[in-house]
């Protein structure tokens, strides 16, 4: 209890600083350091009670998150070009927000040319490439693939349409290994063709995202071919199959920044750990994955973890009756890592409180909300007085 009061207390601090103080108290940043407060705390408190129960805050969270940020960078879109399309100038002068998206299909170009392929200022300007490579680089060694789970502000629409219908309407769980395959498959695919083309592919081609953000003006006939193709994805990865599978389509299928953070994933320091000793093998696990990260042959062979796609988001850890499931460094022991090892309980309240602070899940779930709230705390605090002052003009 005393080290969820400690993390709650810290991390209402840096809630109040990056969302209240930096926004100079204004009335809205105060409304959603309210929301985030909340959040936290209902997800901590709620895992007291029992383990993983607090993704359902962790949905709701990034739900908001992608609804916010695409109510607020639409705004700024309309406030400098007049639309949503992108102009010839802001190409030329390489004056798009650079997407974490685009950082694998930069990578690679760039490794071998020393030129960055996406029209995007290197630095001094919004979402320049040099602050998106080290958010990456910092969220890469601490959550990993979690920022898929808990930091993207795209993957909220397919949180928030995946949890719409009660009852999974097509089974994809038998095809897992398959996605998985089509997944990576598809990240080389575009790797290829970004260094081939000398373009990011993926964003010119095939992010279904176009259609909540920014797209290129459709007045010719690839660029018709695109839209059209922005839209369909959007619909049928983004909408329709969340809702039908419910699992996220788009984020284990198509996502090139997914498939990237899968491979990076390594070098975090937290995982998911699957206790085969406690295992009944009920599949619950695999059935809630969004991410189509455990299937069938995970459980039956004993693997002791989700396969590579894992995204942290404890769903699973929430779905498994047996409690077999649970965060982890990467850096534990042998011992550790079979659930051999059962750690003593320090004998003062002191020890034990510290102990406390220092759970896997505990950390892990600080620092990924921790990043959530910078990474949304702008975009948020503007779409609340967007939505506040269109309100306010309505009546």
């Amino acid at each position: 209890m005393i080290s969820r009061l400690i993390l709650c207390g810290l991390m209402s601090s840096i809630i109040f600083f990056f969302t209240v103080v930096v926004k100079n108290f204004s009335p809205t940043s105060i409304i959603y350091a309210a929301f985030l407060i909340f959040i936290y705390s209902r997800m901590t408190f709620s895992e007291r009670k029992k383990m993983g129960s607090g993704v359902v805050y962790r949905r709701i969270f990034q739900t908001v998150f992608a609804i916010g940020f695409c109510i607020a960078f639409i705004s700024d879109l309309y406030a400098e070009r007049g639309s949503m399309a992108i102009t010839s100038q802001a190409m030329n002068n390489s004056e798009l927000p650079f997407c974490h998206i685009a950082i694998p299909q930069v990578l690679v170009p760039f490794l071998i040319t020393k030129s960055i392929i996406f029209p995007a200022r290197v630095s001094g300007m919004y979402a320049a490439v040099s602050s998106m490579i080290c958010i990456w680089l910092a969220v890469t060694l601490t959550v990993g693939r979690g920022w898929c789970s808990w930091i993207c502000f795209y993957g909220g629409w397919e949180e928030g349409f995946s949890h719409l219908a009660k009852k999974r309407r097509l089974n994809l769980i038998p095809k897992n290994k398959e996605m998985r395959e089509i997944h990576f498959g598809f990240f080389f695919f575009i790797i290829l063709a970004s260094l081939c083309q000398f373009a990011c592919v993926y964003c010119e081609w095939f992010c279904p995202f176009k259609l909540t953000t920014e797209f290129f003006p459709m007045n010719s006939i690839p660029s018709l071919i695109a839209g059209v193709m922005f839209i369909g994805l959007f619909l049928a990865l983004v909408v329709v199959l969340p809702i039908l599978t419910k699992r996220r389509t788009q984020c284990s299928t198509l996502c090139p920044f997914g498939a990237f953070a899968s491979l990076t994933d390594r070098f975090s320091l937290f995982r998911i750990r699957i206790d085969s000793k406690k295992c009944t093998g009920c599949l619950n696990c695999a059935k809630s994955c969004p991410f189509g990260a455990i299937d069938i042959l995970t459980i039956r062979e004993k693997k002791g973890q989700p396969e590579i796609t894992c995204a942290k988001c404890g769903e699973c850890i929430n779905a498994c009756p047996q409690k077999a499931i649970r965060y982890e460094f990467r850096f534990n022991s042998n011992k550790e890592k079979c659930g051999c090892g059962k750690r003593k309980l320090p004998r003062t309240k002191l020890g034990q409180t510290i102990q406390e602070l220092l759970e896997p899940s505990e950390l892990f779930r600080f620092a990924a909300f921790s990043f959530a709230v910078i990474m949304s705390s702008g975009f948020v605090d503007q779409s609340l007085g967007i939505i506040f002052k269109a309100v306010k003009e309505a009546f």
